[in-house]
């Protein structure tokens, strides 16, 4: 059996790869940077799209959401939403039900603020989904990250991390 030795140089070869890959592959993120501007006018017009990163379930630990679809988009008085699930559901769903939070209708009891000290806007909604009731809070920083908290009638609270963008282009 051959015995395995690492001299310190090939150590600090094998970090410094690690390094410079983790600095290429976050890189490789969405392009569009928004500024404190750009986000109050997304927000203002009512068309944008939130893509999460990070799913934050009450009974689990973070989970990376890169490579799975997933998305919240306002289109003035309307919103669709796609957003995976990972929880406890607390009561029945009905059979053949989807297992993530999905929602398209109209936007219900919509409360758009400001807080200027915080540096963020916080936008809140309601929808039913059908026998389940869902309520989102969204907070969306001056840099346009997002940060949404979903509460439901029938399953544990969950929470995203993500950025607020425009609307993808239809062809």
């Amino acid at each position: 059996m051959k015995k395995l030795s690492l001299k310190l140089s090939d150590i600090f070869k094998l970090l410094s790869f690690a390094v410079l890959m983790s600095i290429f592959l976050n890189s490789c993120g969405s392009s569009e940077k928004l500024n404190d501007q750009q986000v109050a006018e997304l927000i203002s017009s009512k068309e944008f799209e939130i893509e999460n990163d990070w799913a934050m379930p009450m009974r689990a630990g973070n989970i990376n959401l890169i490579g799975n679809p997933n998305f919240i988009r306002f289109q003035t008085d309307s919103v669709s939403i796609f957003l995976p699930y990972f929880g406890v559901r607390q009561t029945g769903g009905g059979y053949g039900n989807a297992n993530g939070i999905e929602y398209e209708g109209p936007v219900k009891n919509l409360k758009i603020s400001e807080n200027v000290n915080s540096a963020y806007r916080q936008i809140q909604f309601e929808g039913n989904n059908g026998t389940e009731n869902l309520k989102f809070s969204i907070l969306i920083f001056e840099n346009g990250k997002t940060n949404t908290n979903v509460t439901s009638s029938q399953r544990d609270a969950i929470s995203y991390r993500g950025r607020i963008s425009h609307l993808p282009e239809t062809e």
